[in-house]
């Protein structure tokens, strides 16, 4: 395994001729996806949960938490998804497999250069993807975009021709890196589309978003800074400890060593022996605090930042993953856990190949508002943190945690706690947001409109109830300032076709006044809002 990994991360630097985008490239990648053909595992799982599992909701990392964290041990997450000998057998030969295949694989030189920023388009996540490009240009970010097409969704010309290139940015598709004949042999959907947006874009690093994660900061640094220049790959956290099937390691040929604890959750900087009463038996602590397995806690994949050089082999197995995603990974990496798809497919693996990571150790944070009659508090937004910041934070924990137990003997402290630690580094806003990730309502204007979603007695409401979280930069209002200019100005344009398919030019009209009845509202709120305590 090591010996793939490193003639997959060096294979960028072998000589080929052939330029980016050239036949060389579409070559490679039609190898890379007839071998996915070939190495894919049979059947599909059966989603069947033992009746012995003890995950009834997903486990979470704060301290009311903590009670439960016994559902995550070895023999709790053994007992959940069912994968019979023979089930685990054909995953872990087709995965041997492909692996292999990839030791025969060497990129054409140049394929990738530079930095850049891709999100994926097509439909409605083509105007999304908009409202983030103009997000990134209001807050100072130089970098160039690539938006990546679906095949289904090929042929918004204006989008993509007249509307990007003003903004530094351009569409990308498939077919920039794989020959026709292979794209036909293919059914791509869903979750499959972020890591062919990664292979398919021409930047050597980059930087994946989501279309509804707004980046509220400037971003044009962020590839020359650590932790990244030194790991190639960073990742952001969900809320939820991770759930993965043990199975998956056999699986992958990951050897996991049952009698050494690494970490206690997010903390793998303080020694074990401090917060393990017995370090001989670990049968019930967290199964992935033990080394080997993937840290703690999950991943949220609305951004990650990717080096392809360094992971080429981490790209091209997330890849297979994602393709075998629905039919088998997805439910193995998250089995039970909230937001099943392709966020766990990176950092899993990296970790086959032992390549070096940072995932951000600072908690998801949320934005939302209370609804009306007692309705109860609705997050709309998941907010990610900075990640240069977090990772400072991160590098003085390691050298307290260096200085007080590198020379003094190590014993059990009852004292410990993680969420002490975690207090100590990371919590109080220590860390500015980078990223709001809008899950729902998505902004779509079509949408909002149609069904009324915030509007409650007849007036409309903020959904983004705490705009100092966000350093009063106001989502809300600058996306619907988009959605006046550019959708219903004068001199309105046809530029996304998921608008033009839904509606004739008086439901379009109808729209535009919604819109601009919700900005003068969002104009009139926004001092208010911005000085809520």
């Amino acid at each position: 395994r090591g010996y793939i990994a490193r003639r997959a991360v060096h294979a960028v630097h072998e000589v080929h001729r052939g330029g980016p985008g050239g036949p060389p490239l579409a070559r490679f990648f039609a190898t890379v996806f007839q071998n996915i053909i070939d190495f894919s595992p049979p059947g599909k799982c059966r989603r069947v949960y033992s009746d012995t599992c003890t995950l009834d909701g997903d486990v979470g990392n704060r301290p009311d938490d903590y009670a439960r964290w016994d559902k995550l041990s070895l023999a709790s997450l053994s007992q959940c998804l069912e994968l019979d000998l023979g089930e685990v057998g054909d995953l872990a030969s087709a995965h041997s497999s492909f692996v292999e295949s990839l030791n025969k694989l060497v990129l054409p030189r140049d394929s990738y250069h530079g930095d850049g920023i891709v999100t994926v388009g097509g439909g409605k996540f083509s105007l999304m993807a908009f409202l983030v490009i103009k997000t990134l240009r209001n807050q100072g970010t130089t970098l160039p975009v690539e938006v990546f097409i679906p095949p289904s969704d090929e042929g918004e010309t204006l989008f993509c021709n007249t509307l990007l290139p003003q903004y530094n940015a351009k569409c990308i598709y498939i077919s920039d890196i794989l020959p026709q004949h292979m794209i036909d042999k293919f059914e791509f959907k869903g979750y499959q589309f972020k890591s062919i947006a990664i292979i398919a874009s021409s930047f050597e690093n980059l930087l994946l978003l989501d279309a509804d994660n707004f980046p509220i900061k400037p971003l044009d640094h962020v590839f020359n800074a650590e932790p990244y220049t030194s790991t190639g790959l960073v990742l952001w956290p969900d809320f939820w400890r991770r759930t993965t099937q043990p199975a998956y390691y056999d699986i992958a040929g990951k050897h996991i060593d049952g009698h050494t604890r690494v970490r206690n959750s997010i903390d793998d900087v303080t020694p074990p022996q401090v917060y393990t009463r017995n370090i001989n038996d670990l049968h019930s602590v967290p199964f992935h605090d033990l080394l080997g397995t993937i840290p703690d806690v999950s991943t949220e994949s609305g951004q990650l930042m990717v080096n392809k050089s360094k992971h080429l082999a981490t790209v091209l197995l997330a890849l297979y993953y994602n393709v075998n995603g629905p039919n088998w990974y997805y439910p193995i990496f998250s089995q039970k856990a909230a937001g099943e798809g392709d966020k766990e497919t990176f950092v899993a693996a990296a970790n086959v190949y032992d390549l070096p990571f940072y995932q951000v150790r600072t908690t998801v944070g949320v934005n939302g508002y209370h609804r009306h009659n007692d309705g109860g508090y609705r997050g709309v937004a998941m907010l990610q943190h900075d990640f240069i910041q977090d990772y400072a934070h991160y590098k003085k924990a390691r050298g307290d945690s260096e200085k007080r137990y590198g020379k003094a003997g190590i014993s059990f402290d009852p004292e410990y706690s993680v969420e002490a630690w975690y207090d100590r580094y990371f919590a109080n806003d220590k860390a500015d947001v980078m990223f709001v990730h809008s899950n729902l309502p998505k902004f779509d204007p079509y949408t909002l409109w149609k069904d009324g979603d915030l509007i409650e007695d007849g007036k409309h409401i903020r959904s983004f109830g705490d705009l100092k979280q966000l350093k009063n930069y106001d989502v809300e209002r600058e996306n619907f300032r988009v959605f006046d200019e550019v959708l219903c100005g004068t001199e309105r344009a046809p530029l996304f076709a998921y608008l033009e398919e839904k509606m004739d030019e008086r439901e379009f009209g109808e729209m535009c006044g919604y819109v601009r009845d919700r900005l003068a509202f969002l104009e009139e709120s926004h001092a208010s809002a911005a000085s809520v305590v």
